[in-house]
């Protein structure tokens, strides 16, 4: 063959190989700018759970291990008694319609000295508050301590507070208490309400906790997102602060966190609150017929998030029910619900208005059945929708080993997804079918020796052990296994999930972040967990749980 036509024949391959991968390398850009695009201007929904707490919830044992261990938050106390000084009997029961501060020392214990220091201090503070006492508890072993030895203390240091004495240590062996000086906080009808163990407790955390007790648990936190997290139009941020590791900004309003302070204000009969939050949501994320699940610097997304539409809709369900006028909301949103979050008769996670295209699949979370109770009392033919979605939750269970349940159905693949299991979704999962009474009993005990245990981590793979990068706890989840524990009236499982999330407050009266969950450099307080705990408060600070 001739040499100059072998050449052009080799010339004229190189060319069209040149010009195949420049199409493929355009249309890969192509769809890369419109897949960029479209996440930049109509991202899918994503739950509060996909923000990453890591930095802020880590594990929690350094900060439980001063604390007492046989006894939790929320306890009733009132039973406790302690010896006088001239031997009589003091029981707590005589305080009752009184906070009580139990003050845990000895004379010998260096931190208790430095704590008494500051008892004319603590004495003025405790006349700003109505009908509160302030015992000295002295750990009276008669070895180390005796009585003459604490009285003569307290009469050289002029400590103006009445002592009581727990001779033989049977009231600190009784709670477990592991050090001293260890306050304890109780409200007045006897419940341990907030304690701190060890060293160095000053006086603006001694404060917070006497708000906590007098005022409800939920005062600090509320205030904390009213005046810190809320802007002048009732949107809650998602971010206290701007945070690197975030997929979200710290301006952005999420429709999950209006719809959980909705339910809030519900429960707590807050008319003010719910409207609004309510006037946030119809103003600024109801420019489609459904609520956007984001209200970012470029507007409200373009998709809705159905377990938001589900929780706001029982928000406005209940608020109607209280006062009345949302009746025609009512008509109209279980319409549009239907239209969009429903496909054959099946319930689906969302709904792009931009691509005029429904999802195609059920994260099990979003099966809100309490919500679709009441779309089933609007309109009966939300029964066959919730008869499919608990038939999805159900079968998706993993099993006893690890009583948890898938995160999500593909209904064209008619699978589960094998991915792994965030723990605040499944969570989630699990308070929607307490509220129906479905959750497992054996679930119920994962959730009981886990939090006795490790306690419960961000992620799971599905055979139980714990997701790489997910080795960290979170306020949410404590927040909401508290709920679950309500719901199901086990009252030890409730206690000790709140205790667990108490240790991620921020007790300081005089900081902004007072209230907050989080580090008290500002990052890792996301909404998510502000709103959860806000929730849970809720119920704890409505509802008198049984000594366990």
């Amino acid at each position: 063959m001739n040499p100059l036509r072998r050449l052009e024949g080799v010339i004229k391959v190189l060319l069209i190989v040149m010009l195949v991968v420049s199409i493929c390398l355009i249309t890969a850009w192509l769809l890369s700018e419109r897949n960029s695009n479209r996440d930049a201007d109509n991202p899918e929904p994503v739950t509060g759970t996909g923000q990453n707490s890591a930095s802020a919830n880590t594990q929690l044992a350094g900060k439980k291990d001063l604390l007492p261990d046989k006894c939790t938050l929320n306890q009733d106390l009132s039973s406790l008694a302690f010896v006088g000084e001239d031997g009589e009997k003091i029981a707590l029961s005589q305080y009752k319609g009184k906070t009580v501060v139990l003050n845990f020392w000895a004379s010998w214990c260096p931190h208790c000295n430095r704590e008494l220091e500051q008892a004319h201090a603590i004495q003025e503070l405790l006349e700003g508050y109505p009908d509160v006492e302030f015992l000295l508890v002295n750990k009276l072993d008669n070895n180390k301590e005796t009585k003459a030895q604490a009285l003569d203390y307290l009469k050289k240091n002029q400590i103006p507070f009445e002592s009581v004495f727990d001779q033989d240590l049977v009231v600190y062996n009784l709670l477990g208490l592991k050090v001293i000086p260890t306050t304890l906080v109780l409200d007045e009808s006897g419940r341990l309400k907030a304690w701190y163990a060890g060293k160095d407790m000053d006086m603006e955390r001694f404060r917070a906790m006497l708000d906590y007790a007098v005022y409800g648990a939920a005062a600090g936190t509320l205030n904390f997102i009213e005046k810190e997290l809320t802007d002048p139009e009732g949107g809650v941020r998602t971010n206290y602060t701007s945070e690197k590791d975030s997929d979200l900004k710290y301006t952005d309003v999420l429709s999950e966190s209006q719809g959980l302070v909705m339910e809030y204000a519900v429960r707590t009969m807050n008319k003010g609150l719910f409207e609004k939050s309510y006037g946030y949501v119809i103003e600024n994320m109801k420019k489609d017929p459904l609520v956007s699940w984001l209200v970012s610097e470029k507007g409200p997304a373009r998709v809705n998030s159905a377990v938001d539409d589900l929780r706001i809709f029982r928000a406005v369900y209940g608020a109607d029910g209280l006062w009345g006028g949302y009746t025609g909301f009512l008509k109209n949103y279980e319409e549009v619900l239907y239209r969009y979050n429903v496909n054959n008769q099946n319930l689906v996670n969302h709904y792009d208005f931009k691509y005029k295209k429904k999802s195609g699949s059920l994260k099990l979370c979003f099966a809100d059945f309490e919500a679709l109770e009441k779309l089933k009392a609007v309109n009966p033919r939300w029964d066959t929708v919730y008869k499919n979605s608990l038939a999805v939750v159900n079968n998706g269970f993993l099993g006893d080993g690890f009583p948890m349940y898938h995160s999500e159905y593909d209904y064209s693949r008619k699978a589960y997804k094998s991915d792994e299991i965030n723990m605040a979704e499944g969570m989630v999962t699990l308070l929607h079918l307490s509220k129906i009474g479905q959750v497992k009993p054996q679930t119920i005990q994962w959730l009981k020796k886990a939090v006795d245990g490790e306690g419960i981590f961000a992620g799971y793979n599905a055979d139980g052990t714990v997701a790489k990068g997910y080795g960290f706890e979170s306020t949410a989840i404590y927040a909401i296994v508290y709920m679950i524990a309500d719901t199901v009236e086990d009252a030890d499982l409730a206690n000790k999930a709140l205790a667990r999330m108490e240790t991620m407050r921020i007790f300081d009266s005089d900081d902004r972040l007072n209230g907050a969950f989080g580090s008290p450099d500002g990052t890792g307080i996301y909404s998510f967990d502000q709103c959860m705990a806000l929730l849970a408060y809720g119920m704890s600070d409505k509802k008198v749980l049984a000594n366990p």
